[in-house]
């Protein structure tokens, strides 16, 4: 007896002691979310960690100075010099000059400053793109996280609901109201239920191993998207061909895949550079101590190449072939933009679609659920019956949950190929999201 009163003991005491622990984890999930990283704050984290857009700026800066390089060229360039002569047999001498040099014509210096200027642009678009694509990833990894954050969340609500069916069932079976049957497979399904939990707890610390690598810190929390009260948000713009138009006049990789072809054109420009003749002045004024008078003096240079090794044609054929590769580069993005578009705005309609009827399945599988229970209390059902109406319920909200962010990737992808992915639109996402 008192072996057995104080088993009894320890069991409540454990019990106790289990709820108590489920309670704080109910009461720590209520609390968490208010010091849960927000997208907004994972986006400005990412922007300044980020070695891959930190570079972009960096070649941004690197045109500018380009521009000054090649302009310099172009400008009058003075030089002054000093000399001192040692003689054995006649007198030591000392002297200076001062060299003025200006370019006057040279086709080749002002292709090099158009193509620098073109390549600045370009290097802006890139640091635009290289912001959308951060935008993306950043946005992607935050939502994936979400999403696992809420599959563990839905598999622990699913480990303890059927806990809870798991005792009635087994007092059913001490009751010998139920087969030992019914309670095997009501534990099996609770181990199966056990081990999806251990998956999803898994792929959650992945996740957010992914959005540290953004933002240089591990996230503890995420805000999620919310499944109730669930409005479809508003398009940008409504048709498949004001998406193309706008991907026309503000996709950043599109704009730089162009700015890129006038560069290398320039270049072209600049190879058959070559062919033409070129002018440069001089002024030159020097004195020294042994002569008379100090000296100007003025001089017009007129070089015509000539090219006998056929160094120039070779410079001028690659420079072709570098244009016929922008072009295709140009027609590639071009083409995977079309494709991109015309997939996701078809898609996201028919996600929504299926948001809407995951909604209806979860609401009828819950009136299944409670009705399987009210006929298994009965006696006229089988615990497998209730097993099955069970996991079809949770299967229909993780279907809900995956929809949902599927839904807003696309968005994502949809806003990445019109270079829309800014501060606003981080904004207008986490609307979406939840505490």
């Amino acid at each position: 007896m008192p072996s057995h009163y104080f088993y009894q003991r320890f069991k409540h005491i454990t019990e106790s002691k289990a709820l108590c622990s489920g309670l704080f984890m109910v009461l720590l999930c209520t609390s968490l979310p208010s010091y849960a990283l927000t997208i907004e704050q994972a986006w400005n984290a990412a922007k300044s960690y980020d070695p891959n857009y930190q570079k972009a700026q960096i070649n941004e800066k690197i045109g500018e100075a380009n521009i000054r390089s090649s302009r310099s060229e172009l400008l009058p360039g003075l030089s002054l010099g000093a000399s001192s002569n040692w003689y054995e047999h006649e007198q030591n001498s000392n002297g200076y000059n001062v060299t003025l040099n200006q370019v006057l014509w040279d086709n080749s210096k002002w292709s090099q400053l158009n193509a620098a200027e073109a390549s600045a642009v370009e290097s802006q678009l890139r640091n635009l793109q290289a912001h959308n694509e951060l935008a993306e990833r950043l946005i992607t990894a935050y939502l994936e996280l979400a999403k696992a954050q809420g599959d563990l969340r839905l598999a622990e609500q699913k480990l303890k609901e059927g806990t809870k069916m798991l005792n009635v069932i087994e007092q059913n079976f001490k009751a010998g109201k139920a087969m030992s049957t019914e309670y095997e497979d009501t534990r099996a399904n609770q181990l199966d239920i056990e081990a999806t939990r251990l998956a999803r707890r898994s792929d959650l610390e992945q996740k957010k191993a992914a959005l540290a690598a953004l933002i240089s810190h591990f996230p503890q929390q995420v805000d999620e998207i919310s499944t109730n009260n669930l409005i479809q948000p508003r398009m940008a713009v409504e048709t498949e061909a004001e998406w193309l138009a706008m991907a026309k006049n503000n996709s950043p990789e599109l704009l730089a895949a162009k700015q890129k072809l006038k560069s290398v054109e320039f270049k072209q420009d600049q190879a058959q550079s070559g062919y033409y003749p070129t002018v440069n002045g001089r002024v030159i004024y020097s004195d020294s101590d042994k002569a008379r008078h100090d000296d100007l003096n003025a001089s017009i240079t007129v070089n015509l190449p000539l090219d006998l090794n056929g160094a120039t044609r070779a410079s001028v054929d690659l420079a072709k072939l570098d244009v016929m590769q922008a072009k295709q580069d140009v027609r590639l993005v071009e083409i995977n933009i079309r494709e991109l578009i015309q997939s996701r705005f078809n898609q996201i309609d028919l996600d929504w679609q299926r948001v809407e009827m995951a909604q209806k399945q979860i609401r009828s599988r819950e009136k299944a659920l409670e009705s399987k229970q009210t006929v298994y209390q009965a006696g006229l059902a089988d615990a497998d019956d209730v097993i099955t109406a069970h996991n079809n319920l949770f299967d229909s909200r993780n279907l809900l949950q995956s929809l949902l962010y599927q839904y807003w990737l696309h968005r994502v992808a949809l806003f990445k190929s019109v270079g829309q992915l800014n501060d606003d639109t981080v904004k207008h996402i986490s609307q979406a999201l939840q505490s």
